[in-house]
């Protein structure tokens, strides 16, 4: 039974379906007392009390037929004690729980039950009682459903009477105005999207509005007006196009082509395609033209704010990093300016100027700025007598005491300047970094980093305003570097006025044509121009430099250049250091730029191979060699300032052999002037092997060295009256010979042509000197040449041509006498002569 009061506890008990009037008395009692303040709300629950008794009784029924199964309970229903009458006192509270029986018999039992039951029953009853208002409220709402099926049930019966009453025929035409109508629909509808989304086409959003017109939420910068901008630039486009093609192409560039009425994707017509009305042809595109033309204006004047009053102004402030402004706070916007451009040019070209003067004067300052900075660095070499190959000694030396005083002297010996060759295309001098360790540079590095650093700054600036004036790059170009460019020629045309330094020129125009390789490697070629000019700066302080060093040549002589002498002249020295440096430069592949290993395309600019020498063979007076001017001149120059470079640098060449010869010519004694000219070409073709100037300069020189020894041979033989003696015998008789060679007397037998006195005395003079002939042409040739290597050349020349001579000489004597006569025992063998030969060879 425990488990049977654990079933009907008010926790777990469904209520008890409320019973209709037909209540037991107890029942009614309860209900009566408990409902006397609200008979109303009682009666209301009556009609769902009776729907849920139904389904409350079956639950009932089924506990009580499991009650019945127990043995104790149909023991007890068995026994013949009756129950006891129930009175009101005997009805529990519902609100206390179920009352605890002892244990005891069947009839205990069956009364504990019947109280649980009582008390369970009292619980559903209280339930009820305090869900009375929801139930009120679904009872309501129950009725007002029903009212409503009620009346729907009157108007379909309504209806079907009605129809019941129409014919077959009404039916038919029923249904053919009802498909008719359908269609009709069907049309309108796609209509509705055809204009749907024409209309679309011609209004701007709300969010590209606000964009535009709202400054303070959407600044110019933000990415929110920028695309507001171009979607109202993309509206106007569409709104006035002209034609049905030009509005589908303005609607895909603008990104608001819609699909067709069918939602196909694939579908890009624009709506002005599918309707073939042209947008600016309609009241509402023309009227929306008006409006958006208005906001473009706007926008516009947006744009220009931000141009001149926020971005621009940057560049002209201090210490700037004015690419970082280029790049994030011009060209990010690049759009806009183009979208001004189409709007108003007048802006455009406001902004445009306003950013090339803006650029224009920074730039000159920048620049102005660092060239007075550079401008200390220079280490001035040279001046007007440093820079002269035939100048005074003491000239000289009073010009480093004087005026030019602090100056290089240093002008014609390129020394390592031609290694600037190769750093064409590095970084420029940190000045601040060489003020502060005290450097100086020659004015090709200053040269050079000016035009490294105009190079980079014009090929940024190019790109720059290409990109960002897309209209007119060109032109802001031009007009930014016009101030820029004409400073850097005034500052390189003060310095030309007081430059004497020939090679630092040639370095200079070098670096010229590298400079514009250069640029022509990056695609830039709007400098050309100013390349130009400044060729046009450098060629004729060229052609000055070069003409003076022609004149005073010319005008020199031995007072000037204070006297010669034996041993090599000091203008010998300065003219190889100079023409070498000039034959170094020329040679260097480095100032073609980078990869340049040919000779320069540019006519007017000196490239490798070139030949400074002209005129006829080395036999002639003037000392010239060949012709080397005009072929290799011609092979690379065409007519232009190369061609007058090469015919100076020759003049140079020829008027310092003739001053050379004319020096010489000061010696007393023909041999004197011989080892005068001898010393000097030595030294000059020993300075241009030193330097690795290889050319047709050397070989010139080659070619008048090697003519003056044989000279100075001829004369340090003949100086010796003996040697005289049998040299002029032995030419005599080869002279006699040939011409008897074909007559009688040549015929054999016939009586020598010569005195044998004279034979014998030549043979037993050289039998008893020669040997202090040689050791005395040893002494002269060591005393003449103070290079030893020269000097070993004419010794072994001088000894060689008197083995010659003795040789020739002893071949007359056996050509003459078919017997040799007794005074030929005195001949001295010419393996004895060769041995003492190599005696001197070896002790030098």
């Amino acid at each position: 039974m425990a488990g049977l009061s654990s079933t009907i506890t008010p926790m777990t008990m469904r209520p008890p379906p409320p019973s209709p009037p037909h209540l037991s008395p107890n029942e009614d009692l309860y209900l009566s007392d408990s409902s006397s303040d609200d008979d109303e709300d009682v009666a209301a629950g009556w009609h769902l009390l009776s729907l849920l008794g139904s389904t409350l009784a079956s639950s009932i029924d089924a506990d009580l037929n499991l009650f019945s199964s127990d043995p104790a309970v149909r023991s007890a229903l068995n026994d013949d004690e009756a129950p006891s009458e129930v009175t009101d006192s005997d009805v529990p509270d519902p609100r206390c729980p179920a009352p605890r029986h002892p244990a005891s018999g069947p009839g205990t039992t069956l009364a504990r039950i019947e109280d649980e039951f009582r008390h369970a029953e009292a619980a559903c009853v209280f339930a009820y009682e305090v869900a009375a208002s929801d139930l009120r409220d679904l009872s309501s709402e129950v009725s007002g459903c029903l009212s409503l099926l009620t009346e729907a049930e009157e108007t379909l019966l309504g209806l079907q009477a009605d129809l019941s009453g129409v014919g077959a025929d009404a039916l038919g035409r029923l249904r053919e105005e009802s498909g008719r109508m359908g269609a009709e629909l069907g049309r309108r509808r796609g209509a509705e999207q055809l204009l749907r989304g024409y209309v679309r086409g011609l209004v701007v959003s709300p969010a590209a509005v606000k964009g535009v017109l709202d400054e303070k939420v959407v600044p110019a910068t933000d990415p929110r007006f920028v695309a507001a901008v171009g979607g109202v630039e993309g509206r106007y486009r569409y709104l006035c196009a002209r034609t049905v093609e030009e509005a589908d192409a303005e609607a895909v560039a603008g990104g608001f082509l819609r699909s067709g009425a069918e939602g196909d994707g694939n579908n890009k017509e624009s709506p002005a395609s599918r309707i073939n009305l042209v947008p600016g042809n309609t009241v509402a595109g023309a009227e929306m033209r008006a409006h958006v033309g208005k906001l473009r204006l706007f926008a516009a004047s947006r744009i220009r704010s931000y141009f001149l009053h926020d971005a621009i102004p940057k560049i002209r402030a201090a210490r700037t990093n004015i690419r970082m402004v280029q790049v994030n706070a011009l060209l990010r916007y690049r759009s806009l300016l183009d979208f001004v451009w189409d709007v108003s040019p007048e802006v455009y070209e406001e902004v445009r100027d306003v950013y090339v003067e803006s650029m224009a004067k920074a730039l000159h300052v920048l620049f102005r700025t660092y060239g007075g900075q550079l401008s200390k660095l220079d280490a001035k070499v040279g001046g007007r007598h440093f820079g002269l190959i035939a100048v005074d000694e003491v000239a000289l030396r009073s010009a480093a005491q004087g005026k030019e005083r602090g100056r290089r002297d240093d002008s014609l010996n390129i020394g390592e300047r031609t290694r600037i060759l190769d750093l064409i295309g590095t970084a420029p001098i940190l000045v601040h970094v060489a003020l502060a360790e005290g450097e100086k540079y020659p004015y090709e590095m200053v040269f050079r980093s000016i035009m490294k650093h105009l190079m980079d700054s014009a090929t940024n600036e190019y790109k720059f305003t290409s990109n960002f004036f897309r209209h007119s790059g060109k032109d802001a170009f031009t007009a930014i570097f016009s101030r820029t460019l004409s400073l850097v020629l005034e500052q390189l045309e003060t310095y030309l006025f007081s430059c004497y330094d020939f090679l630092g020129l040639l370095l200079m125009m070098k670096l010229n044509h590298g400079h514009r390789r250069i640029m022509h490697s990056r695609q830039v070629h709007v400098l050309d121009p100013f390349f130009d000019r400044v060729t046009m700066l450098l060629w004729p302080r060229h052609k000055m430099l070069l003409d003076s060093q022609v004149r005073a040549i010319r005008a020199a002589d031995a007072d000037r250049l204070g006297g010669v002498e034996l041993h090599p002249h000091y203008i010998s020295r300065r003219y190889a250091e100079f023409i070498s440096s000039v034959l170094l430069i020329l040679y260097r592949t480095g100032g073609g730029g980078p990869g340049s290993t040919g000779p320069p395309a540019n006519p007017g600019q000196i490239g490798p191979r070139t030949g400074l020498v002209r005129g006829t063979a080395a036999g002639n007076p003037a000392g010239s060699v060949g012709s080397s001017l005009a072929e290799d001149a011609g092979s690379i120059f065409s007519r232009g300032p190369g061609e007058i470079l090469l015919a100076d640098l020759a003049a140079v060449h020829e008027d310092f052999v003739a001053l050379l010869r004319r020096l010489a010519g000061e010696h007393q004694t023909p041999k004197d002037g011989i080892v005068f000219l001898i010393n000097n070409y030595d030294q000059i073709v020993q300075i241009l092997e030193e330097r690795r100037a290889i050319g047709t300069e050397l070989r010139s020189f080659e070619d008048m060295l090697l003519q003056q020894r044989e000279l100075f041979v001829e004369e340090e033989l003949l100086d010796h009256g003996h040697l005289n003696n049998m040299i002029a015998f032995v030419r005599a008789a080869e002279r006699q010979a040939m011409m008897d060679s074909g007559s009688a007397c040549g015929r054999s037998g016939a009586a020598p042509p010569f005195d044998p006195h004279v034979v014998e005395g030549l043979l037993r003079d050289f039998a008893a000197t020669w040997k202090k002939t040689i050791e005395r042409i040893n002494r002269n040739v060591l005393s003449y040449f103070s290079s030893f290597r020269n000097g070993m050349e004419i010794l072994k020349q001088a000894l060689t041509q008197l083995l010659l001579y003795y040789t020739r000489f002893q071949d007359v004597i056996r050509k003459a006498y078919r017997k040799l006569p007794s005074f030929c025992k005195d001949l001295v063998s010419t393996t004895v002569i060769l041995a003492e030969i190599k005696k001197y060879a070896l002790a030098i």
